[in-house]
């Protein structure tokens, strides 16, 4: 207040010097004096101070972004069915729950497709169950004429295997019998050749034409029966092959009832399955419920119509929302999901919600690439920034003001960006103002670190500055020990002395 009252002084004293001037000299000299007048005071404000307050402040470094305040869950709810709709039980704005019924679409078309091929199906299954039966029943049937068949083949090869035997055993009697003969022959001849005594000899004689007539009649039986023999091993060897030529026919009957049974799988009408679920689905889709909670934002059916378009309605989550915003290629490197950002909206005026950068788009964007201008314009980048606060009150397509933050430091020293110098050497420095005198006040060069850089505002360090000194933001006309003539803007000190703009 006491600067603004000093320029209204001023301005009075040359008022009256112009009037004095007017009252005492022709126009040239008002002219000339006026101009002169005007380039002092030109000086006077090019030379004046610029002095701020040094003091602890929270410094960030950010970008300002702006969108439109969007659902982060969007659910577009379609349907490709060609039937009318029945009822439609939302509109726009409508709340509502996880599996709510939205709408109805009129089924009645549906159902009697499903129904008629339901019963042509059970009429074919029907028949399939039936014919299944029946090659079941041929099946065990060739199993159980198998087992028949192949005891009677193997009760022919037992009589042929027990014929063949008698056979054998009779030979080998006829055989044993003969070489009796030949032995009794054999003894009685040798009596005959030997003996002196007649009664003896006639004996030998008899036993001998006895034996002879045996032998006679014992080798044409065994020729006859040896002649047999070969039959014998025929008839076994014949019930043998009849056995296995029965199983073999037997198998092949029953491995024909089997590939029958088989079949039957590749038979069935899985077309008219396929097609029974997919109007039972179909159904189902006819009734349309909510996938999630939220809100209607979009409708695009009426009662009684048939839908145009795939997406019959949208839901979007309110307690979840999003600001998708441009980001210009200068920033976009500097930009990463998990920062924190501070979103205003019109509709809310002052007031601050917390959010965070959810995604970036590390894509450039253009309109040849054909992306909906409504999305994001063209030539940006983008990136999503997710509201923190599930209640925040926000609407849907609110314009929103976005602050990123990039880098933030809490309760540091900071001055004006433009008060830090820096030399041709890159030592940087400041200029303090110091008063020294009640009149009085110098310019005096401190060497400082400078810490994080902010959009407005540089950490300083050094340990000859503390809070409250006074830093010169205007440097570049002053030099170390220049004597200041000092004005004052904003909220700063004077020769110590507090003034308020």
């Amino acid at each position: 207040m006491e600067q603004i009252k000093k320029k209204k002084k001023k301005r009075k004293l040359f008022i009256i010097v112009i009037i004095a001037l007017i009252l005492g000299i022709g126009t040239v000299s008002i002219i000339k004096h006026t101009r002169n007048i005007s380039e002092s005071l030109q000086n006077l404000s090019a030379n004046a101070v610029e002095i701020a307050e040094i003091e602890y402040r929270d410094i960030s470094n950010h970008i300002n972004v702006s969108g439109n305040v969007e659902s982060e869950n969007l659910v577009k709810i379609t349907s490709k069915l060609t039937a009318r709709v029945s009822t439609i039980n939302v509109e726009l704005g409508s709340q509502v729950k996880e599996g709510d019924i939205l709408c109805v679409f009129d089924s009645s078309e549906l159902q009697q497709q499903y129904d008629s091929l339901l019963e042509t199906q059970n009429n074919l299954q029907n028949q399939n169950d039936h014919t299944h039966k029946i090659n079941e029943r041929n099946l065990e049937n060739a199993k159980r004429d198998k087992e028949i068949s192949l005891e009677q083949a193997q009760r022919t090869i037992d009589e042929a295997i027990s014929a063949q035997e008698k056979a054998y055993q009779k030979e080998n009697t006829l055989a044993n019998e003969l070489n009796s003969e030949i032995v009794r022959r054999g003894d009685a001849k040798n009596v005959i050749d030997t003996t002196d005594d007649p009664q003896k000899y006639e004996e030998a004689s008899r036993i001998f034409q006895d034996a002879e007539m045996k032998i006679q009649t014992k080798e044409t039986s065994l020729e006859a029966i040896r002649e047999q023999l070969s039959t014998y091993d025929n008839a076994v060897q014949s019930a043998y092959d009849a056995y296995n030529a029965t199983e073999r026919s037997a198998n092949l009957t029953i491995q024909n009832y089997q590939d029958i049974l088989d079949s039957e799988q590749f038979q069935k009408d899985n077309g008219s399955k396929t097609e029974l679920e997919k109007l039972a689905d179909s159904i189902e889709e006819c009734t349309v419920k909510a996938p999630k909670s939220g809100v209607i934002t979009s409708l695009n059916i009426a009662e009684g119509s048939i839908p145009t378009t795939d997406a019959i309605m949208t839901i979007e989550d309110m307690d979840s929302l999003k600001i998708k915003v441009q980001i210009s290629e200068a920033d976009i490197l500097n930009i990463r999901t998990g920062m924190p950002a501070i979103v205003k909206t019109s509709a809310t005026g002052d007031k601050e919600f917390s959010a965070t950068v959810s995604r970036v788009v590390n894509i450039y964007n253009n309109a040849s690439q054909g992306m909906a201008q409504t999305e994001i314009s063209a030539g940006s980048y983008s990136a999503e920034i997710t509201i923190d606060d599930d209640k925040s009150g926000l609407l849907i397509g609110m314009n929103a003001k976005v602050k990123i933050i990039l880098d933030e430091k809490k309760n540091v020293l900071a001055v004006p960006y433009d008060a830090v110098v820096t030399d041709d050497d890159g030592n940087s420095y400041i200029l303090l103002a110091v008063k020294e005198s009640d009149s009085v006040t110098k310019a005096k060069s401190v060497s400082v670190e400078t810490g994080m850089e902010g959009t407005y505002y540089t950490e300083i360090i050094s340990s000859e500055i503390k809070e409250g000194d006074n830093v010169i933001t205007n440097p570049q006309n002053y030099q170390n020990g220049d004597i200041l003539p000092v004005t004052y803007s904003g909220t700063e000190r004077r020769n110590g002395a507090d003034i308020n703009e």
